[in-house]
């Protein structure tokens, strides 16, 4: 099922949003990157991560824009590594087991 995300100028920045939910932003003062609040946002939780669209609702600012392309390539690469794993591959259970 393809999940819809919406990408949209905060008060406190760039931030991707679900169903109305704020899933995750960047604040626009020191544009950190918050590798964990990104991985929970997008694949965590045994969310659906194989069919993303991101939507750009905020094509006039160059910094968004900026932003925007740094996050929709980020998610085609993980996409692409994602695709190069085995179909058995299980990687949570793993650690569990040992």
């Amino acid at each position: 099922m393809r999940r819809t995300i919406q990408f949209k100028q905060t008060e406190a920045g760039y931030a991707c949003f679900e169903d109305e939910e704020n899933i995750f932003e960047i604040c626009k003062t020191d544009l950190q990157f918050n590798v964990k609040d990104f991985y929970q946002a997008f694949y965590g939780e045994d969310k659906d991560f194989e069919d993303i669209e991101i939507e750009n609702c905020i094509q006039e600012d160059k910094d968004a824009n900026r932003v925007y392309g740094c996050i929709v390539t980020l998610m085609e690469k993980i996409k692409e590594k994602l695709a190069e794993l085995p179909e058995d591959a299980d990687l949570g259970d793993e650690a569990e087991t040992e």
